[in-house]
This record gives structure tokens, sequence and C-alpha cells, in this order.
């Protein structure tokens, strides 16, 4: 089977696990919404900050460079495993020296035992490790749907049945928690490999110089993904950062799905294209192209219906949600943006060249902190989303000259592929702002605005690309139908 024909059915393969997550997580968030306050919803927020920020230092890249490594051994990977309980042990410590001190930023009295909670994650998530390093090594996708199917259900079912038994914030917490040792079981029992610990300093050593600069670099996107949250919740409260963390979630919601969807399984396929970089530049443009695409019908749909969004889905028919309006708006379009960029960072990886990311995030976060200081004084989230949509397409200045330079891709091709996102986006915000306003009151007429501006969007690009992005799924789809037959 060609790489094209496996990247593309693995694609598949992630796709309906993430279907299935993506029905989940729209039960789990509109029930969350209806039922947790702004201030209940902020602490989440901020506890996932702290956990996040440590999950870095729990794999210092360590997956990737197992991942990337040409020959994997049982030794070489049980290596591996260790090193990655070692560092999962030092995070969940670190967490819970941290969460007392968390009171200080945060001024919700629940937030450290939220925070030592989650950090039971980093050890939990250690069980199905060299499972999942060995099937996606392998591109094995197809067993991990079942891992991806069982974290999605567990997640939703204890978030829904633990929120309606009135456990408030705790039920997410718990949520979290089952899903991740739902996922880490159900991976070891796809692919069963006997734990076993190996104590070798020569690989740990090769490990940490392929993950270290990921490291800081993964920190610093990190900080530029995530210093928005930090600060709205230390200095504008809790309630305005539930605001606010509504928002991002959703603006960027495309973005984890794609991430998930295509990004993971694009650098195995990257990797083992790091010495071919004409495929690799093919393989690049066609992914930004339908990414793009997928992106611009999503967001759009969003963002042309975010009033009925929020107090339909989740505002339960109030007005409880609208003010993260305007922020979540911004935050649709910064969802674009990022959702293309993100698939560049697979190649990065590939070829070896990590400090590139950690140029370009150093520069991000460094304006990022810059503007926050300017708009944090208003105390409007809106400016705080646009400082963000700022500071994240700065970026540019450091990746364009890595595509020309490595990919020999100018900026004149990634307009020509990208382009017809501008007229997508404008086009499906203008005509469904012509819809009556009686059309959005309800879970049936909302999702009917939804499909017609996903439509307008989707038809728009397409004229645009004379359907480009149609006839390259439909011809991968024609020729893994015809190899099935065959």
């Amino acid at each position: 089977m060609s790489n094209r024909a496996r990247t593309f059915r693995n694609v598949i393969y992630s796709s309906l696990t993430k279907g299935t997550t993506l029905i989940c997580i729209a039960v789990t968030s509109s029930v969350v919404a209806r039922n947790l306050s702004p201030s209940d919803y902020g602490v989440i927020g901020f506890a996932t900050i702290i956990i996040g920020f440590l999950s870095h230092f729990s794999d210092v890249g360590v997956a990737s460079a197992a991942i990337r490594r040409p020959a994997l051994d049982q030794h070489s990977l049980r290596a591996a495993f260790t090193l990655k309980i070692i560092l999962s042990f030092g995070a969940c410590t670190a967490a819970f020296l941290i969460a007392p001190f968390a009171h200080h930023f945060f001024e919700h009295p629940q937030t450290a035992n939220v925070v030592r909670v989650l950090a039971v994650e980093f050890l939990v998530s250690t069980i199905g490790f060299m499972s999942l390093v060995t099937l996606i090594r392998e591109q094995n996708y197809r067993a991990l749907v079942i891992p991806g199917l069982a974290s999605a259900i567990v997640r939703c079912v204890l978030a829904v049945t633990l929120i309606l038994w009135g456990w408030k914030y705790w039920a997410v917490v718990c949520a979290d928690v089952g899903g991740v040792l739902a996922a880490s079981v159900a991976t070891q029992l796809a692919r069963r490999i006997t734990i076993r610990f190996r104590f070798d300093l020569t690989d740990w050593q090769e490990y940490l110089r392929f993950g270290v600069p990921l490291l800081g670099s993964g920190v610093l996107i990190f900080l530029v993904m995530n210093l928005d949250n930090f600060l709205v919740g230390s200095r504008l409260g809790s309630t305005q950062l539930g605001y606010y963390a509504l928002a991002f979630t959703w603006g960027s919601f495309i973005c984890g799905l794609l991430y998930d969807t295509v990004n993971n399984v694009l650098f195995p396929a990257f990797s083992a294209l790091q010495n071919d970089a004409a495929a690799m530049r093919r393989w690049y443009l066609k992914t930004i192209d339908l990414i793009a695409f997928v992106a611009v019908v999503a967001n759009t749909a969003l963002l042309a219906n975010t009033h009925f969004f929020l107090v339909t889905f989740l505002g339960k028919g109030t007005d409880k949600w609208v003010p993260a309006a305007m922020a979540l708006k911004i935050l649709c379009v910064y969802g674009i943006v990022r959702a293309i960029t993100e698939p560049l960072s697979n190649c990065v990886m590939a070829l070896g060249k990590t400090k590139s990311l950690l140029h370009a995030n150093a520069l991000a976060g460094g304006l990022e902190l810059l503007l926050f200081l300017v708009v944090l004084r208003t105390g409007r989230i809106e400016l705080v989303a646009g400082a963000v949509f700022v500071a994240y397409v700065s970026q540019s200045i450091i990746y364009l000259p890595f595509l020309r330079r490595n990919l020999d891709i100018g900026t004149g091709e990634i307009a020509a592929q990208l382009w017809p996102v501008i007229p997508a986006l404008a086009g499906g915000y203008i005509i469904t702002s012509l819809l009556p306003v009686s059309l959005g009151g309800t879970f049936f007429t909302l999702a009917c605005r939804g499909l017609f501006s996903a439509l307008v969007a989707a038809s728009i690009h397409g004229l645009c690309t004379r359907f480009r992005c149609f006839q390259e799924a439909g011809g991968m789809i024609s020729q893994n139908l015809a190899r099935v037959r065959a």
C-alpha cells in the first residue's frame, strides 16, 4: 500500500474516532454550560492551565522521539517507557507541591484540590505508553479507534451523569481522569506489550537530545495558548475567565479536532518522508489546502451564528453566555489561522528542526505578553482575544522563511492555496446575516442555520478553487474503495 493511501486510510479511522468524540463533546459541553456558572467554568479552566503546563514536563518529547526513531527495539521502547514514568511522577509531584499556592493567582477556594485530582492523569497516562508508541509507529490507526471511542464515551457519560447528580465542576474533573484512564487501558489492550522497565542512559540521552528543544518549544506554545487564560483569571477574576475560556474552547475547537484527526497521523507519515523534500512539499501543500477548507466551513458556521449558539445551545434560552460573543467571533478567525498553521509543526519535527518551533513561539509569546500588558487594563476579553490572534499570526515571520529554505515553498504558493478562505468566510457570514432572526431559537432551527452557513462557505470556497478539495478527496476515496473490492 502506498504512503498516500495508508495515510488517507488512517485519517478515515481517526475521523471516525473524532466524529464520535465530537458528538460526545457537543452533548457534554451543552450540559456543562447549561448547569455551571461562568465562575465554576473558570475554576476548571484555571486548573487545566497548571496541569497542561506540567504535562510538557511529563513527556519532554520522549514519545515523539521514540516515534521518529528509524529503528526501535524492545529494549529502547522499555527505556522510553521508564523515562516517561520518571518524568510523569515528577510532574505529578510538582502539581501537588504547586497546588497550595494556586489561590494566590485565582480566588476560588477549591482550585488547589482540583489541581491535585487532575495531576493523577500524569500517572494514569503511562499505562498504554508503549502500546501507543508502537501503534503510531506502525501507523495502525485502526487499532487506535477503540481507545479513542472509549475515552470519549467514558468522559461524556461520567460528566453528564455527575453533573445531573449535582457535582458541578467536580463532574468535569472526574470525567477527565476517567477518560484518560479508559484510553490508556484500551490502548494497552489493543496492543498488549509486557510492562517492563529498563534504565539505559544512552537511550535516554538520545531521547532527551531530540525532546529538550521540543520541550522548550512546547512550553512556549503552551504559554502562547494559555497565557491569556492565566492572566484573565488572575487579573479579571473567575467569571471573566469563564466567559473567555468558553469562547477560546469553541473558537479553537476545530484546531483540536483537526490536530487529533489529521496532524497526529501526518507526523509519522512526514517522518517517513524526512529524506524526500519534494514528496514532503507536495504533501504539505495538499494538507493545508484540505485543512483550510474544513476549518473555514466549520468556523464560518459558528461565527455567523454566535449569538444563537450561546443563547440556544449553551445558555438554555438565557443570555448567560452572551458576554463571550465578541471574543468568540474573534477566536473563530484565530481558529482558522491556527488550524492552517499547525501542520507545519509536523514538517519541522520530521526534519529535526525543532529550534525553528522554539524561535517562532518565543516571538509569539513575547509579543503576546507585551500586548496583554496593555489590553488587560481595559478589562475587555475581546481585546485579549484580539491580542492572541495578532501574536499567533506573528509566527509567520519565522515560518515563511523556513518553508522557502527547507521545502522550496514561496509566499506566493501559500497565498495561492489559501486565498479562497477569505471570500468563503466573508460570504458565509454576510449571507447568513440575511436570514430571519426567528430562525435559531430552537436546537433544530439553530442546526439549520449552521448547516446553511457551512454550505454557503463550502460553495464559495469550491467555486474559487474549482472544487479541487472535493476532487482530491473523491479520488482518494475511489482508490481505497477499488482496493477494498480487489
